[in-house]
């Protein structure tokens, strides 16, 4: 009886064990070569103990308490050479460095200072800042900033970029117009606002081309036509100017041929002339061009801006000729109208 129910525990087993088998076959080549390697998870990390649970949310710091710094006046017995060597070493101290010198890529309280003062005002304590105004707490500052241009242990090293900021802004020359960086060229002032006259001068263009060509139309045409025909009669003065509309020109038009071109191109040489010498039309680059212009070589500048004076010569000639070429169309446009 025995042997009977261990044989079926053993056929069980062996069944099971089968089972078992051909299933991590079957999922072994499902997953490929990730199944023979059975992913482990990591340990968890101890929670803290009572001992370094204040350090852990922050109640506790093993970091030294910084040094406070006094914003009032030093005593009469300690000079200002001593304040500031005795403040910087025990900043140095308190940071962590020790006896040996700063950091050069560590900025003092005093460089930031001066470095927004250069940003800023640029020009001296006086100058004017962002708001129109004078800068007194930058003044104040200022007075506040101990001396150390005599003591050599407070100086900066001779690596510092912001020194050599600070020198190139202190020598004669080399100190920018307010709201500039040191370095640059100053930005082109802006535009100043039109005057009267200067926005009147569109209108003088249009007027003076106009009256010329009126002049033309009704004096110069109408005798031309009158010696043409000896006489013989002037004709019907709308009709003659209705035919430019419909007529060939082979076939031959009643309006007399005259230099109106001639006297057009004088016009226009005058009104330039009258504009380039009275200065109402100054040349204005793009933005971007006129900060591009000081970095080009010698003969570039004036090349670019005698060509730009050149293009604005002709772009006026052109507006003016496109308001003569309007009054024709109109006039024939009238003509054809009236004498229908």
């Amino acid at each position: 009886m025995s042997s009977a129910k261990e044989k079926a525990e053993a056929r069980r087993k062996a069944i099971l064990s089968r089972g078992k088998d051909r299933l991590g076959k079957l999922t072994s080549s499902a997953r490929g070569e990730e199944a023979l390697y059975m992913p482990e998870d990591p340990p968890l990390a101890p929670l803290p103990t009572r001992s370094t649970l204040g350090q852990f949310v922050g109640e506790e710091s093993s970091l030294p308490t910084p040094p406070s710094l006094s914003r009032t006046a030093s005593s009469s017995s300690r000079s200002p050479n001593n304040d500031a060597s005795s403040t910087t070493s025990s900043g140095f101290m308190g940071a962590g460095f020790g006896d040996n010198g700063p950091d050069p890529s560590i900025w003092s309280e005093e460089q930031q200072q001066q470095l927004l003062q250069a940003l800023m005002g640029g020009a001296g304590v006086g100058s004017p800042n962002l708001f129109g105004g004078l800068n007194p707490p930058q003044q104040q500052q200022q007075r506040r900033i101990p001396s150390n241009s005599s003591d050599p242990s407070s100086q900066s090293p001779p690596d510092d970029p912001l020194a050599a900021l600070m020198q190139s802004l202190g020598q004669p020359g080399a100190q920018s117009p307010a709201g500039t960086f040191p370095g640059f060229p100053p930005p082109p002032a802006p535009p100043k606002p039109k005057t009267l006259l200067q926005k009147l001068i569109p209108l003088i263009h249009i007027l003076a081309a106009w009256i010329l060509l009126g002049y033309f139309v009704l004096w110069r045409e109408p005798a031309a036509f009158e010696t043409q025909s000896h006489g013989a009669g002037g004709g019907d003065w709308w009709r003659r100017w209705a035919e430019l509309g419909w007529k060939h020109p082979g076939d031959g038009w009643g309006v007399q041929a005259l230099p109106f071109f001639y006297a057009f191109t004088t016009l226009a040489i005058a009104l330039h002339s009258w504009r380039i010498f009275s200065g109402l039309d100054p040349v204005q680059p793009p933005m971007l061009l006129s900060f591009a212009l000081p970095h080009l070589p010698a003969p570039l500048p004036s090349i670019i801006l005698n060509g730009l004076k050149y293009i604005q010569i002709a772009g006026v000639f052109f507006d003016d000729l496109s308001a003569v070429v309007v009054a024709l169309g109109l006039l024939v446009w009238i003509a054809n109208w009236v004498a229908q």
